[in-house]
């Protein structure tokens, strides 16, 4: 049986030291990502969410290791790189399904693929990570402990059920992705984990069998935990993803579909599923997490060398980077907005806002709430009221839920020139209007699902928050 032996006195000493360090480290990065981003300092500010993620990461396994002297970091280093690595390719498999579905769409990103590949890859290597880290803190909070019963065995035929349910759930997700796409949070572990079940893996069918629901329940905490700063995280950030899921628009608590905060539980099962594959064929079927938490042993099994994984990371990493192109056709909405994107912009009064640390359009819209600071921009930009008024119109109509630049300019050519006329269309008579200009001139058209975003949000329906108009 694959059961670790516990960490001697010293072991813990000496993790808990680290856990100190990880967590300090992992507070100044959330801080700097913040600062960075209120005063809009242009290489924290747009990479925003990586610093909040890994900081928040850092801060978790400090916390571990400072409670039980054993966490990822600290003592189980090994599956660091199979699990940064591993979520690459377990997102992007979900990004893949994307390309049909269509359900989120991005917004705000680096206008060079140079630069917004690495960083892409860098940001969705956490997504397992940050699960797992949070998943271990609420375990050392001792959470559920006690939903325990005894030990039983599941029917022959139960693990195939689930995999039948599985298949049926991609299946139904793919063939009507207008309102069945959802069904895809969770089939993942529908199909993997009773595979890894059948053959002695780490196993969430185990732990029913096990009878440790607590642990299930942990899980399925820590993926909505996640979720929730994700999506807050991701709300604040320039560079975003924004949610279409059709007949949710309505109801959204950042840029998610309140609904849509359940499939973040079911993502951490498919997250668990996943890598439980990863270290059955390459790991030596260890689990990642602490030795005391599971309540039955693993048989150790060397399909391949941990080697063998790392000889495939490029494999993997190609694999994302393909994806990654498929997305910048389909789901990329709009690059990142500067000052000079605004059509009434001129070189003095780029030079003035820049001096005056605004470099960004929705930068201008929040400091110009200030009547004070409005007034003095307008003295001394040169520009009449009036002008300087439609100046703050574009950079707000610009910001609004991503538009940008290139779709913000369609907007002006079809008569909307601030947020608040988008509330006056409809969101199908808008988009034709925006085919019809789009045909003409050669531009880049935004999907019927985008436009609804618009007029939804300009119309305050729902619960929808926004940051574009500094409110």
């Amino acid at each position: 049986m694959n059961r670790e032996a516990g960490p001697s006195s010293f072991e813990l000493a000496r993790n808990r030291r680290r856990g100190k360090i990880l967590a300090v480290v992992g507070t100044l990065l959330f801080g700097v990502g913040v600062w960075g981003l209120w005063m809009d300092l242009e290489w924290i500010a747009q990479p925003f969410y990586a610093y909040a993620w890994w900081g928040y990461i850092l801060v978790l396994d400090g916390f571990v290791a400072l409670r039980r002297g054993h966490s990822l970091f600290t003592a189980r280093r090994k599956h660091l790189i199979p699990v940064l690595i591993g979520s690459v390719t377990f997102w992007y498999f979900f990004e893949l399904l994307n390309l049909r579905f269509k359900n989120w769409y991005y917004v705000g990103v680096y206008e060079s693929p140079v630069i917004e590949y690495p960083f892409s890859l860098v940001c969705f290597s956490t997504v397992l990570i940050g699960m797992f880290e949070t998943f271990e803190a609420v375990t050392a909070l001792g959470l559920f402990r006690r939903w325990r019963g005894e030990p039983g065995r599941l029917p022959g035929w139960a693990s195939y059920a689930v995999q039948a349910v599985g298949a049926l759930m991609v299946t139904l997700s793919l063939v009507f992705p207008t309102y069945l796409a959802p069904l895809v949070w969770g089939s993942l572990s529908f199909l993997l984990d009773p595979w890894n079940y059948r053959r002695g893996a780490r196993s969430i069918l185990r732990d029913f069998e096990a009878r440790d629901f607590g642990l299930v329940a942990r899980l399925l905490l820590a993926g909505l935990i996640c979720g929730g700063f994700w999506e807050s995280m991701n709300f604040l950030a320039p560079q975003k993803w924004i949610y279409t899921v059709r007949g949710l628009e309505n109801f959204k608590l950042f840029e998610m579909p309140l609904l849509g905060f359940l499939g973040f539980p079911a993502l951490a099962l498919d997250g668990m599923a996943f890598y439980s594959l990863i270290a059955y064929w390459f790991l030596n079927n260890e689990t990642w997490e602490h030795p005391a938490d599971l309540r039955y042993g693993l048989r150790s099994h060397s399909a391949f060398s941990p080697r063998a994984f790392y000889r495939i990371i490029p494999i993997q990493l190609a694999f994302g980077i393909l994806v990654l192109v498929g997305v910048r056709q389909v789901n990329m909405a709009s690059i990142r907005l500067d000052l000079w994107d605004l059509p009434s912009m001129t070189p003095a009064l780029a030079t003035l806002l820049e001096a005056e640390g605004i470099r960004r359009p929705i930068r201008l819209v929040r400091e110009t709430k200030d009547p004070e600071r409005r007034r003095m921009l307008l003295s001394r930009s040169g520009l009449e009221p009036e002008e300087f008024q439609r100046l703050l119109e574009e950079a707000e109509l610009y910001a609004f839920k991503g538009i940008g630049a290139a779709h913000g300019a369609l907007l002006r050519e079809v008569g909307v020139t601030r947020v608040s006329e988008l509330a006056d269309w409809s969101a199908e008579d808008l988009h034709s209007a925006l085919v019809r200009i789009a045909d003409q001139e050669g531009a880049r058209l935004p999907r019927l699902d985008m436009v609804r975003v618009w007029v939804l949000a300009a119309r305050d329906r729902g619960f929808v928050m926004r940051t574009a108009r500094g409110e």
